[in-house]
Order: structure tokens, then sequence, then C-alpha cells
């Protein structure tokens, strides 16, 4: 038996599922880099301003101040013990704890590597004393040179530094006491903050893909049900009427294509129904006309017919044509004349026994 073809189900399924995975996985990761390009933005604009607010914030004589101890390396615990350290390291030790940042910190170019730390938000072991050295990388190092010489905020890119690993960091002029850039304000974010945020937006992306997925999805199920069922109702109908059941197909909710084929197939089934009872006449027609014909030519002519002959009457049964009728009926009223004549006991209720239609009884003298 040959196969009945793919189900239009399955091969809406089949078409309309790889173009949802597609556009599931194409719209997660556009989402991802939207989100994560701005995350890298929203890091970018807090490192600028806390940058920008902490070299504001910081008061100019002291850290000239701090900035000639430094460069004379002055007994580091000494001097963050002093007031010049203490009152303006403390409101940066609040802002970095409130904004989430790693590093926050002050720092001038020169000394033996590439910086000089002055001010320090960081406590514990990550704290770097004032008058501590840090080589920058070349990129880094040109921003900050950059600032100090046209005062704009230097931000880098996601960068390795050796001693601290994986950072975003941005640096802000601060000004000295004769209103020269003398130093810059720098505000790092650790990479694995970044992460953080960066998971979240991966996780976002994957919820976004997946409600997708399943919108798509739902998408295609009511596509099917629109289209699908009733095209197999439209099949099923058609099946039954070649296999000769005509009654109409069932109205059912569709597409315009799918409506205007069950109308013609309701159309059809209709003029198969005219036709098949237009050929049943013809045929019965037909097969009257042969049969008479044969009858015809199988019976004797019409002829007179003695029913009853007792003597004193004669009953005979006179045709009135020589058709069809006329010859059953004279064939009938043989049969009849032949049963009284074996029953004489039948003669005198001939009149209900003959009924002819198409001749005459007539009673004569014997």
């Amino acid at each position: 038996m040959r196969p009945d073809g793919t189900p239009i189900k399955t091969l809406l399924w089949r078409t309309i599922t790889p173009a949802i995975l597609v556009l599931a996985v194409a719209l997660g990761a556009l989402v991802y880099n939207r989100l994560y390009d701005t995350i890298l933005d929203g890091f970018s604009r807090k490192l600028i301003a806390t940058s920008a607010l902490t070299g504001a914030l910081i008061d100019p004589a002291d850290h000239d101040f701090l900035i000639r101890a430094a460069q004379v390396r002055a007994p580091a615990e000494a001097v963050e013990e002093m007031p010049q350290y203490r009152r303006n390291v403390e409101p940066m030790r609040r802002i970095r704890r409130e904004l989430g940042l790693t590093y926050l910190y002050s720092q001038v170019l020169g000394g033996l590597k590439d910086v000089v730390y002055v001010l320090d938000s960081t406590e514990g072991e990550e704290h770097s004393l004032i008058g501590s050295e840090d080589e920058l990388t070349p990129e880094t190092r040109a921003g900050l040179r950059r600032t100090t010489t046209d005062g704009t905020i230097y931000v880098s890119p996601i960068e390795f530094q050796e001693q601290w690993g994986l950072l975003k960091t941005a640096a802000a002029p601060i000004r000295g006491q004769d209103g020269r850039i003398v130093a810059t304000a720098g505000a790092d974010v650790n990479i694995s903050v970044i992460e953080v945020a960066t998971q979240n937006a991966l996780f976002a992306s994957a919820l976004i893909g997946v409600a997708s997925l399943v919108a798509s999805a739902l998408v295609t199920f009511l596509i099917v049900r629109w289209v699908a069922l009733p095209i197999e109702g439209l099949k099923a109908d058609a099946l039954r009427i070649a296999a000769g059941d005509r009654s109409p197909p069932a109205r059912i909710a569709g597409p315009r294509e799918v409506s205007r084929l069950r109308e013609a197939l309701e159309d059809l089934a209709t003029h198969l129904i005219e036709l098949m009872r237009r050929s049943w006449s013809d045929t019965l027609a037909l097969d009257r006309a042969r049969n008479a014909g044969r009858l015809e030519a199988a019976l004797p002519p019409a002829a007179p017919v003695t029913l009853v002959a007792d003597g004193a009457v004669r009953i005979v049964w006179t045709p009135k044509d020589d058709g069809l009728e006329a010859r059953l009926e004279h064939r009938a009223m043989s049969l009849l004349a032949v049963r009284i004549a074996a029953d004489p006991s039948l003669a005198a209720a001939w009149r209900d026994l003959a009924a002819p239609a198409h001749g005459e009884l007539q009673e004569l003298a014997a």
C-alpha cells in the first residue's frame, strides 16, 4: 500500500520550527549583546561620575601636602594617620562601598615606575600605602597623560593588570591649589563584578529566548489549528465523497482559501448527487425499455380469450390493443381460462377473478 504522504501538520512544524529556533537564538544573542553593551556603558558612566566626583571632593591643599609627603617618601603609616589624609580618604571609602566599586584612589604620574599612589580608599591587604608605586599598561599610561594634559576623563577597556587582575578604570583630573592638574582620581571595577552583571544579562537573555520559543510555538500551534485542521477536514470529506458518501462537507472555520475550497467541494458533491440521480433515472428507463422490448418479443400477440363456456353463455375477454400491457393481460386471461376449465366451480366467480384493464369482458350467448 502506498504511503499517504506527510501530514500537513508535520510539514508546518518541520518548516516553522527551525525558523523559530533560529529566531529565538538570534533574538537571545541580540538581547545579550545589547545588555552586555548596556552593562559596560553603565559601568563606564558610573566610573566616570565617581572619578570626577572624587576629584572634585578632594581638598587641593591637603592633596598637595600629601603629594609632597609621597614624593619625599615620608613614613606612610604616620602620614595616613594625619588629618589631611583621613578627612579626604573617609568620604572616598563611603563612596566606594555605596557604589560597589573595587578600588577608589588618587595617583600622580612619576616615580621609579609609572604612578605613585596618594590616597587609597581600599582597606586590608589590598590597601596601597601612600607613596606606593605601580606599573600601568601602555594604554592606561597614555590615557592618564592625556587627563593631566587636557583635563579629559579617561575610561579604559577591560584590561589585565599584573597586580590587580582584569579591571575597567576611569581617571579624572585633580587640581592643586594653583588650579593646575597635579594628579588623577582613579575608580576601578573588577571583572568579577561585571561578570555577575553579565551573568544576570545572560540569564535574562535565556529567559527572553525561552519566552520567544514558547510564544512562537503557541503561534505555530494556532497556525496549525487555523490552517492544517481545516485542510485535513476537507481531505477527509473529499475521500468520503470519493468513496460514495455524497453528503456535503461540514462547515468549519478557516482561512479564506480553505472556505473557497470547501465551497468548491460542496458544489462538486451537489453536482455528483445530481449526476447520480440523472444516471440512475436514465439507467432505470433503459432497463425498463429493454425489459419491455424483451417481454413484448417473448409474448404472443393479444387475442380474444374465452374464460367461461358453460353451454348457456360464453364469457370472452377482448383486448383493446396489441401493446405490452395488453399482451400481459392476454397471458393472464389465458392462465385464468385454464384454471376455470380445470375447476368449473370457479366459473361462477369470473367477475371477481377477472378485472381487465386493457381489454373488455363480453357475455355472449352459446
